[in-house]
């Protein structure tokens, strides 16, 4: 693996930690030395210099939210209509402050943001949007999805396998 465009001067062994942890975030210190094939106080070593480089930003339970409440998801395709670095700016601090909102992405294209946007109901999806209509600094056009069903999610992912596509690539 050529790993020179690196800046973090990461090599595989810190791909491995950091694909093992995002597999299993409670993995013990020996479980993974042995997965990543270090002996434990280098391992440690390792992980604890990923979290300092705020490379590992946190350890999280993978919670299926549809089996304690009652909840749809949408996605929502936002165009801001009176675009400008300040607009835009306080499209993101509104929708920060928003725990409906659950993902916001600022995208390129045609295009301002994806957000994805938990509700109990249409309804109440409705007026997370209607709040978000009113603010009287941001004037956006939107375009919603219901989601169906998550095929993949950004959990998913195979750390090392995006890192050789990178690389290879």
């Amino acid at each position: 693996m050529n790993l020179a465009s690196n800046p973090l001067n990461l090599d595989r062994l810190d791909y491995k930690i950091i694909a093992a942890l995002v597999k299993q975030g409670r993995i013990s210190k020996v479980q993974l030395s042995e997965e990543v094939g270090l002996s434990a106080s280098p391992c440690w070593e390792r992980m604890k210099r990923l979290e300092k480089q705020n490379i590992i930003r946190g350890y999280h339970a993978d919670v299926d939210l549809t089996k304690l409440v009652n909840i749809s998801f949408f996605q929502v395709e936002v165009t801001i209509n009176n675009y400008s670095m300040h607009v835009a700016k306080r499209f993101e601090v509104m929708v920060k402050r928003m725990p409906e909102v659950v993902e916001c992405r600022a995208v390129l294209g045609g295009l301002d943001y994806m957000l994805t946007i938990a509700a109990t109901s249409v309804e109440r999806y409705q007026d997370v949007i209607e709040h978000m209509m009113n603010n009287e600094e941001v004037n956006f056009d939107y375009q919603t999805y219901p989601v169906t069903k998550s095929v993949k999610l950004v959990n998913d992912i195979s750390i090392l396998g995006l890192i050789d596509l990178i690389v290879d690539g």
